[in-house]
């Protein structure tokens, strides 16, 4: 999803109207806008087909500690829609509104959903139970801001990236999920991506819907380092994990079908650019 903010002044604006065109890559706001975007890492189970959830608003803060007192919230977009988290994948972004933003360094974002029309649609058209674990009518989601996001008087695209699959557990009691919310939020001038291709190494296929996890790079051979963000393969087994923040990242493949894991590939990222990393046969 897409939200715009305009930064040059301190009185919020007029929110930007949002239909089913603007969801894609190249939506992009007008210059001079601060936009905040809702992008999700892929869903890694077969069985779901959807995962809406309702977001009735998007605010921003400069004060990390939003757990004493009432922060300064600054409020950037009212969507009051409901958005299908797996149309967003590989890079792809749908806008959720535009206001004005005074500017500044911003350390907290706050997402209002609605649970009771939030949900999942699995393939057989069922809808598997959610534990929402969520207070209040409408709950507050935080997300992760790894470091202080600079808007100026020319605006910044913000992008929320949602983790399905870090965010939804599967429960195998209820055969429903637990809601444990994963979001990391970051400026899309100051992130970079990662592309690649996996490919089966008996067949020469590609590996269509396989699961490929981001980590840091901690120059360890032993063990992998803590998990970034996850994505997927497309039908050509193509994949683009973007809004990752710059620095060094391990690249781990997986191919669900087959159980089977593939080698990682250790690759550097830098703002503004995507890095090829190449074919993963395995």
């Amino acid at each position: 999803m897409k939200l715009s903010l305009l930064a040059p002044m301190a009185v919020v604006g007029a929110l930007a109207a949002c239909n089913a065109a603007e969801i894609g890559p190249s939506a992009l706001p007008d210059d001079g806008k601060t936009a905040v975007f809702l992008t999700d890492a892929p869903f890694p189970f077969d069985r779901i087909e959807r995962v809406d959830i309702h977001i009735d608003e998007i605010a921003l803060s400069p004060q990390a500690d939003t757990s004493e007192g009432l922060p300064t919230w600054v409020t950037v977009a009212r969507p009051e829609r409901t958005f299908n988290l797996l149309d967003l994948q590989n890079g792809t972004t749908a806008l959720l509104g535009e206001a004005d933003v005074p500017p500044g360094q911003y350390r907290a974002v706050r997402v209002r959903f609605d649970p009771d029309r939030s949900g999942m649609t699995d393939r057989d058209g069922g809808h598997p139970a959610i534990a929402w674990q969520a207070k209040g009518e409408v709950p507050s989601l935080f997300s992760l801001v790894e470091e202080p996001m600079a808007i100026d008087e020319n605006g910044e695209d913000i992008v929320i990236d949602f983790d399905v699959g870090r965010s939804f557990l599967a429960d195998s009691s209820t055969n429903g999920f637990i809601f444990i919310p994963f979001l990391r939020a970051i400026t899309r001038a100051g992130s970079g991506g990662i592309e690649g291709t996996l490919v089966n190494a008996e067949t020469g296929h590609p590996i269509p819907l396989a699961a490929v996890s981001i980590h840091y790079d901690f120059d360890t051979a032993s063990a992998l380092g803590p998990l970034v963000s996850t994505t997927r393969t497309d039908e050509s087994g193509a994949f683009t994990a973007s809004f990752l923040r710059p620095g060094r990242y391990t690249v781990l493949p997986e191919d669900l079908v087959r159980g089977t894991t593939g080698p990682t590939r250790d690759v550097r990222v830098e703002a503004g650019e995507t890095v090829d990393a190449g074919d993963f046969e395995f």
